[in-house]
């Protein structure tokens, strides 16, 4: 008669099973205290250079607020806009704005805002700011400057003031030439926006084009109209600059 065969013997019980547990609490735990000493660290000028810099980028610290607040960092969401919906949100408050001080003022047809990659442009007739042939700012200028200051003020964008005029020789004994008169409106219109306008930064300058960059037919009085005026420029900026203005908050 066989034997019947011994069972195997238990295996011994492990009494280290613990340790996992508790390696993976000291990770936990480690993570927790790195995110604490992180931000508890914060250099809040550091952050403060970071927050203006994407500002500066964006373009949309005085569009978006009358704080001048980032709605890059304050949107709520945490998600970043993209730039082409920063640059229709620009776009939409500006014609909200100039466009109701024009219906207001009866100014229909007298103020443009068009945009494109690289920019805004704000135009305004040149005869809703000067007389004929002059480059001294008429009676009531002054009160369509003052509210284009208002939407401007505070923005961080580079600003070209732009003087234009049509293809017909400019007949006044002060300016030889359309490019000394178109220069010159600029100018004055520019001096205006920093005196009495208070956009006061360095990113403002002024530039004469004559009549080498219309925008309608210069053959019909309508056309010649159009291409008189003074368009002032709000400059987005390029990749590079935004970069550069990134790495410089980081190096401060």
């Amino acid at each position: 008669m066989s034997k019947k065969k011994a069972a195997d013997p238990a295996p011994p019980e492990n009494h280290e099973r613990w340790i996992v547990s508790y390696a993976d609490m000291l990770t936990l735990l480690f993570a927790l205290f790195v995110v604490l000493y992180a931000t508890s660290d914060a250099n809040p000028q550091k952050l403060q250079a970071v927050h203006h810099s994407i500002d500066a980028a964006f373009s949309i610290g005085v569009l978006n607020g009358s704080n001048g607040s980032s709605a890059v960092l304050n949107n709520g969401g945490g998600i970043t806009p993209s730039l082409a919906e920063i640059k229709s949100n620009n776009m939409a408050a500006l014609s909200n704005t100039l466009n109701g001080f024009a219906q207001a003022n009866g100014l229909e047809g007298k103020i443009h805002i068009t945009s494109d990659t690289t920019s805004i442009t704000i135009s305004l007739a040149d005869n809703l700011l000067f007389d004929s042939g002059s480059a001294d700012l008429k009676a009531g200028a002054q009160d369509v400057l003052l509210q284009v200051a208002d939407a401007l003020r505070g923005l961080p964008n580079e600003m070209r003031i732009e003087g234009h005029t049509d293809n017909v020789p400019v007949n006044s004994p002060d300016f030889a030439t359309n490019w000394e008169l178109s220069g010159a409106r600029a100018y004055h219109v520019l001096r205006f926006l920093r005196e009495q306008g208070q956009l006061t930064k360095n990113d403002l300058f002024f530039a004469g084009y004559a009549d080498t960059h219309p925008i309608a037919d210069n053959g019909t009085p309508e056309g010649r109209a159009l291409n008189r005026r003074a368009d002032i420029v709000i400059l987005y900026p390029t990749v590079e600059e935004m970069n550069k203005s990134l790495q410089g908050a980081k190096k401060d």
